[in-house]
């Protein structure tokens, strides 16, 4: 049994470290290699790589930054471990969460990619669970103007399984990216994530294709993780927001095969969407 951790970084050099450390101190109980994908950071964060221990941490530092999907297939491409574990650079690894994912997907073997519970730095839960988002339900999303005018309606609560009991195993459609637990033989039959994503969505990309496969995608209530939510892209936050929506295009464009007329409104829709969301972190940047 061997495990591989990996890790997308992109100048996030003390969430990085901690991240590294919060592994070192609660590692497997079996062999495991950590593995850092540093996407051309200019804060430090690979010097810090090379600071470790030689052997310790291995890492790939990128002269460019071509999207995490892609650095997340760098690493695959190296190993050969039973299990692959990537996490955000902002996340913690607490005591036993990484043994216990471990056990769940040995005695699960329908399940193809699991995860456990996010929470926040205060000890809140990160609502990590999804459906698979459609235009209809991508319209009134988590950020939406619909959803800010109409906060408790169904579309929106189906949506993001607002009401869903995260202290119970679940099987929803998609879970985010922050921490996914995969087999690394069934992540290369899937070839990896799908590099056409720069950011987003490509989580919810691997999980549709897994489910397509006949495989279960699961949620593990004990299995506790810290998230701090997005370190690097509210570094570019309006920039990141344009990125959802190429995604979110890409996604719904490669999944739903619409006509010409059809994807040409999806744009108008998402282009509105973009637009509201902009405006509003205007106007919090103005009141600032």
């Amino acid at each position: 049994m061997t495990i591989t951790v990996g890790i997308v970084n992109y100048n996030t050099k003390e969430d990085l470290k901690n991240c590294l450390y919060s592994i070192l101190h609660n590692p497997p109980d079996c062999n495991y290699s950590i593995w850092v994908v540093d996407n051309n950071s200019s804060d430090g964060s690979q010097e810090l790589l090379r600071g470790f221990e030689k052997g310790r941490i291995r890492y790939i530092l990128n002269k460019e930054n071509k999207g995490f999907g892609s650095a997340c297939n760098q690493i695959a491409r190296k190993v050969d471990s039973t299990y692959l574990l990537f996490l955000n650079a902002d996340v913690l690894v607490s005591d036993g969460a990484i043994n216990r994912m471990i056990s769940f997907m040995d005695e699960h073997t329908e399940v193809g990619l699991s995860s456990g519970k996010l929470l926040n730095s205060d000890g809140t839960i990160q609502l990590s669970c999804r459906q698979f988002p459609t235009i209809i339900k991508v319209l009134f999303g988590r950020d939406s103007m619909l959803r800010r005018i109409f906060p408790d309606n169904p579309i929106s609560r189906d949506y993001m399984f607002s009401h869903l009991n995260y202290n119970e195993v679940q099987f929803p459609d998609w879970i985010r990216g922050a921490v996914l637990f995969i087999r690394t033989d069934l992540f290369k039959e899937v070839n990896g994530f799908d590099e056409q994503f720069f950011l987003y969505l490509e989580d919810t990309d691997l999980c549709l294709r897994l489910t397509k496969n006949g495989y279960k995608i699961a949620y593990i209530p004990d299995v506790i993780f810290y998230h701090k939510l997005g370190a690097s892209t509210k570094q570019r936050k309006l920039q990141t927001r344009l990125i959802h929506n190429i995604s979110m295009f890409y996604y719904l464009k490669k999944h739903f095969k619409y006509n010409y007329p059809i994807l040409f409104l999806i744009l108008v829709a998402l282009f509105l969407r973009l637009s509201f969301l902009i405006g509003i972190e205007i106007i919090k940047r103005t009141k600032r």
